[in-house]
């Protein structure tokens, strides 16, 4: 099991300090209480009278311009200090007559001022003391302290993220953020997530030190079967459609964690739709590709208007999903359902409580791939990897160690229809049976899936949305949302809903060329949740309830799994700090055909040293996008993946606290 690394405290910290701010902290490490910027106006030793005043001066330029090349490194002044020997004229006075007898005692002076001082420190001592038992006394009675602070929002949209602020400002809770935070993201980025689409929400209580998976991802309709799919479905997109379980999700979530009432989360929320968003990079890149595709007039209207693509940046208003949402704040999810789908849809529409994998690393638990994350850690824990050992040593050994999780990956599936799901979930958790394919790679030689584990046919869709939320009220949340492919189906609806293509996760014969057999465990059954590599992570302290708490989300289906476990890896076994975690080089295994895939950030001699051991690698542009939040006792940090494009945004809030005794409010 991994244990994560506890990092230490933070000092004082500049309260406005901008995202760039706080990845120059984490590198140095916390701030010194010591103000090094005074030290430069601290008053000179007189100079000796024999040196020129000429002398003087470049002197003194030559210790600014020293002083001004330990910028990046404060300490390194204190450390070069020297203690100077004052010239002898001025260790004592001018007055050169002798001592003189007296009966005077020179300790018996008016001491009025040292007893008056001491009078003082007392009655402040005492002060403080009071002033402090009187505040336990309080909150013993009352409850919690106040709470200043708003906490860390990351979405992959801007105007997401302060949507998720503003909530937090007007008292509404970490879950009210997200659920506002992610129906925003269906509105803007509607390619990759939306109210026609599903997902699932990982909630985890710190001070209570309990944890839920909401899990709202679509099922398969009742008259679904698997001859269906067994045809040209670019001509019958409509057989991809799930049961769409985002709203179901988001109103469950706020009936458990809400605070704010429901009509006002999601009236905020229609408002960005009603108001007008800018279009984003993603959006339109992502519509560019669908111009040659079969879409309907609906879809062109919106997208397309007068045969032209948008373009970022454009104005984009959508009245349509304003007033949906505007409906179902005020009568509630059933008048989506009701009124937007077909019959069928509205019996069938329904979330599923989970409890998490629960170990330090909080995983959703099967039909989703947390449990063979899990596995590709324990595997890598056995080789000792730390930050003495050279990154490019572990590359061979992460390769093999992820194709050995994404092959038990492919073996899921929903455990409500199928219960040995849970046994094979037990065995990826095993320590013993991670221990046994450990031994089974070679340090030398790379290996096919195949040598290590039988392994199935799997496709997941590569679009998705991350939020991730700290908030004020100790609660930390992690939603992932999705359409499956981008824009789902394709299919959009008269009142301007893009509905989902999540069938596609479903696994049957022949249907794709892969001469892998289809996952028997990941059959089409209606009612039934397929597959899914969404994976919200949470990572809390070993002991206790004060230490390091990590929240992560990734993109692209099962590249989503390569990455996030990568993450985890350095920031617990390399001791990375979480941004330059999230842009180091990643690599992700593909099964069939056997390759390995890098990013951009991938050095060329790593590369070299893969091909040495035998992997075949290809370079891609992105393999996945992952944005998370960490908390440290003391402070919030949220940090967006640097691969992103400018349109994703990170609210920073540093907090100065005592484990749960917040005492000031700092900003954005």
């Amino acid at each position: 099991m991994y244990m994560p690394a506890s990092d230490s405290g933070a000092g004082s910290l500049n309260a406005a300090m901008t995202e760039k701010d706080v990845r120059h902290e984490t590198t140095l490490g916390a701030y010194s209480p010591v103000d090094y910027m005074s030290i430069t106006s601290f008053p000179r030793l007189p100079e000796d009278d024999a040196v020129s005043a000429e002398n003087n001066l470049r002197a003194r330029k030559d210790e600014d311009a020293f002083l001004s090349e330990q910028d990046t490194d404060p300490d390194l002044f204190l450390k070069s200090a020297r203690l100077q020997r004052l010239p002898s004229s001025e260790l004592g006075s001018q007055d050169v007559s002798p001592l003189r007898e007296t009966h005077r005692d020179p300790l018996a002076g008016d001491c009025s001022c040292q007893h008056d001082g001491l009078t003082i420190i007392i009655t402040a001592c005492l002060t403080f003391a009071t002033g402090v038992t009187v505040a336990l006394i309080m909150q013993i009675y009352f409850g919690d302290p106040q709470i200043f602070t708003q906490g860390a929002v990351v979405t992959d949209v801007g105007r997401c993220s302060s949507l998720g602020v503003e909530v937090l400002k007007r008292q509404g809770s970490s879950v009210d953020a997200a659920i506002a935070a992610a129906l925003c993201t269906g509105i803007i980025n509607p390619h990759a997530s939306g109210i026609g689409g599903g997902g699932l929400m990982l909630v985890h209580d710190i001070r209570n030190n309990k944890s839920r998976v909401i899990d709202f991802r679509e099922t398969a309709p009742s008259a679904i079967q698997e001859e269906m799919l067994q045809q040209n479905l670019e001509e019958k997109p409509g057989l991809l459609v799930g049961v769409p379980g985002m709203l179901r999700g988001m109103h469950q979530a706020h009936q458990l964690y809400g605070k704010m009432p429901w009509a006002e989360v999601l009236s905020l929320t229609a408002e960005v739709a009603r108001g007008g968003f800018n279009v984003t990079h993603d959006l339109a890149e992502a519509v560019s590709k669908m111009k040659e595709q079969n879409v309907s007039d609906s879809f062109r209207e919106i997208f397309m208007p007068e045969g032209q693509r948008v373009l970022p940046g454009l104005l984009m208003r959508r009245l349509d999903l304003a007033d949906i949402l505007d409906s179902v704040g005020t009568e509630g999810v059933a008048a989506f359902y009701s009124s937007n789908l077909t019959q069928e849809m509205v019996v069938e529409a329904s979330t599923v409580l989970r409890d998490p994998l629960t170990l330090p690393i909080l995983a959703p638990p099967p039909p989703h791939a947390g449990a063979a994350l899990i596995a590709a850690l324990n595997i890598l824990e056995g080789f000792n990897i730390t930050s003495q050992v050279p990154r490019n040593s572990t590359y061979h050994w992460i390769a093999e160690s992820l194709k050995i999780a994404l092959a038990l990956a492919s073996s899921l599936g929903d455990p409500i229809f199928d219960s040995t799901v849970l046994n094979a979930v037990q065995e990826m958790l095993n320590k013993s049976e991670a221990g046994i394919l450990r031994q089974s790679i070679s340090d030398s030689q790379a290996f096919p899936p195949g040598h290590y584990t039988p392994f199935y046919s799997q496709e997941s869709g590569p679009s998705s949305s991350q939020v991730v939320v700290m908030g004020p009220d100790d609660f930390t949340v992690s939603v992932m949302s999705s359409l499956n492919r981008p824009f789902g189906s394709g299919i959009l609806t008269s009142s301007g809903i893009l509905l989902n293509s999540q069938m596609l996760d479903f696994s049957w014969q022949n249907k794709t060329e892969s001469s892998m057999p289809p996952s028997p465990r990941n059959s089409i059954q209606p009612g039934k949740r397929p597959v899914s590599f969404l994976l919200p992570m949470v990572v809390r302290p070993t002991h206790g309830l004060c230490g390091t708490y990590l929240t992560l989300g990734g993109s692209s289906g099962e590249r989503a799994l390569s990455s996030i476990a990568q993450v985890l890896l350095n920031v617990l076994s390399f001791h990375k700090n979480l941004s330059d975690s999230l842009s180091l080089g990643r690599l992700h295994p593909q099964l069939e055909p056997s390759i390995i895939q890098v990013d951009n950030e991938f050095l060329e001699e790593d590369i070299g040293f893969l091909e040495a051991k035998g992997h075949d690698v290809k370079r891609v542009d992105v393999l996945s996008l992952v944005v998370g939040t960490r908390r440290t006792n003391d402070l919030i940090i949220g940090v967006k993946d640097p691969r992103r494009l400018p349109d994703t945004s990170v609210f920073l809030f540093l907090i100065s606290r005592v484990c749960f005794g917040w005492s000031e409010q700092v900003s954005k």
